[in-house]
């Protein structure tokens, strides 16, 4: 699930936290007691009926990097804009449906060695080329041709007809149609005339809404798509996304009426907003993490015991309590406290500063050492990191923060790093960690390569993911050997959210099993 996952990581990848300004002060301070809002936001007259016409204009943190139209190739996520443009062949909702999208039909083979496709007819690109078996085997060829790691188990596509089409694989995982769904198709036809470099930053998809201009860093604009396969969709004109860093400065833009949705994962910024009485459409997303290079035999940080000291040494509930204004949870494993695979006993390792002082001198360092952070300066909630920094320096580990930008910290994620933490969302979805698991820990896994990825782990991963259906039993043995061996350290999980105006219907916001897929094309205004 390459943009999702990637999308979750750099996002949630990278980045699912949103700058707050940093403090000096190493420990956190008190969430301050609820006040109540001046005066609520207006209630909407009731209404049922869909309203054709409108822009809907949302406001999120994160501008494209790298590409908002060329996949088949490792990156950056894309945000909530990339559903609007770009369908794949099947959706995943947060429960783990899988509901027919660009196919109508699929047939999994009994003996799990192959998928069978039946193609939805009448589809258009954009540019009003055909959307066909052909097309489809294409697109897949080329993340197959990139030997892209969400299609490591495909071993090949064939076109039976001009609507149907064979996946062969060379095993099997629970986690395929999820991330079949993830490739999003885009045009042959555009392909042809201009490489991906021409598709790089004019996409052209089959969905609701098609491409009309970009501005980095300032506003992505899209127009509704009037031959979309959906005759009576979408009901809006057109969907605006706008970029702005700052969580205050978006969220004064929302409540002056300049935007109809504003996301992120600052969590006072949602709190406040529900104070004023905004409905906030959310859901668990990720755990912001620290991932050691514990693959460098050199680090101080390839030592268990060091990092299982970092482990005791940080006041989880006391971030959360002050940063979290009840958008977060503490965690200390890589699942949310709703999915199915959430270990419930797990033995956590809860704040203990003496104890973490125990397993530095029983690792050599009695006197502590020093160590860097590094984190994303755009996405990382800076209060949060300086206050682990806080609680590190009191068991004598000397963290000095190294904030990086975006662009910068993805180099990082990908190319590795020496003698530091990075300080990162990393997504998962309730409805099947393995998927999770697999795109960012797995050794297949493109990310964070300065990681050891054990082949004990290697090998409870392929049986979890190997089970015909998904078996939270089995996932729970990985979870609990990356906590064992603190193969990185997750502090709490975050909720990502939008608050909406009023007047705002049937979005789909956090219904899906990535946060950011949503549902552009029902959506639609009652102003």
């Amino acid at each position: 699930m390459k943009k999702l996952y990637l999308c979750l990581i750099i996002l949630l990848i990278c980045a699912l936290l949103i700058t707050s300004c940093a403090k000096s002060t190493p420990t956190p301070t008190p969430a301050p007691a609820p006040t109540p809002a001046p005066a609520p936001a207006p209630s909407p007259a009731p209404v049922s009926t869909p309203k054709y016409g409108g822009t809907f204009r949302y406001i999120d943190p994160r501008s494209p990097s790298s590409t908002i139209g060329w996949l088949a190739e490792p990156g950056p996520p894309l945000g909530l804009y990339a559903c609007a443009m770009l369908e794949g062949l099947v959706d995943v909702d947060y429960k783990g449906v899988v509901i027919p999208k660009l196919a109508t039909e699929w047939v999994i083979a009994p003996d799990l060695k192959s998928a069978t496709f039946t193609l939805r007819k009448g589809v258009k690109f954009h540019d009003g080329s055909d959307f066909n078996g052909a097309v489809a085997k294409w697109n897949l060829d080329q993340f197959l041709n990139a030997k892209l790691a969400n299609v490591k188990d495909i071993s090949s596509v064939d076109l039976i007809d001009d609507y149907t089409i064979k996946i062969n694989l060379k095993q099997y995982s629970n986690t395929f149609l999820p991330t079949i769904g993830s490739i999003l198709m885009v045009s042959k036809e555009a392909f042809d005339k201009g490489g991906k470099e021409g598709l790089r930053w004019n996409p052209v998809g089959t969905g609701p809404f098609k491409f009309a201009s970009f501005e980095r860093d300032v506003v992505l604009k899209m127009s509704k798509f009037e031959n979309y396969w959906q005759k009576s969709k979408p009901y809006l004109d057109a969907i605006e996304a706008h970029f702005i860093i700052d969580p205050l400065t978006a969220s004064a833009s929302f409540e002056a009426g300049e935007a109809d949705a504003v996301g992120g994962d600052v969590a006072k910024v949602l709190y406040d907003l529900q104070q004023k009485g905004y409905e906030i459409l959310k859901s668990y997303t990720g755990a912001i993490t620290l991932i050691p290079d514990s693959k460098n035999p050199g680090s101080i940080l390839a030592n268990p015991k060091v990092r299982q000291a970092i482990d005791y040494a940080i006041d989880r509930d006391a971030i959360v309590k002050a940063r979290g204004f009840g958008f977060w949870t503490p965690t200390f494993q890589f699942a949310p406290p709703d999915a199915s695979a959430y270990i419930k006993d797990l033995p956590a390792r809860a704040y203990n500063p003496e104890k973490a002082k125990q397993l530095l001198a029983e690792a050599g360092y009695p006197n502590g050492f020093k160590i860097k952070i590094i984190g994303d300066s755009s996405t990382t909630d800076k209060e949060a990191t300086v206050a682990v920094q806080g609680f590190l320096s009191k068991v004598g580990i000397d963290a000095q923060l190294d904030w990086v930008d975006f662009a910068s910290f993805v180099q990082y994620v990908m190319g590795g790093w020496n003698d530091a933490l990075l300080a990162c969302a990393n997504g998962f979805s309730a409805a099947n960690i393995n998927q999770g698991i697999d795109f960012v820990w797995s050794q297949n896994a493109a990310f964070f390569p300065s990681v050891l990825k054990t082949d004990q782990l290697q090998g409870l991963l392929n049986a979890s993911m190997g089970a015909k259906d998904y078996d939270p039993a089995l996932v729970q043995k990985v979870l609990r050997n990356m906590y064992d061996n603190a193969m990185f350290l997750p502090l709490y999980c975050i909720n990502r959210g939008d608050a909406v105006q009023p007047y705002v219907h049937d979005t789909g916001f956090y219904s899906m099993q990535s946060w950011a897929v949503w549902q552009p094309a029902e959506t639609w205004l009652s102003k």
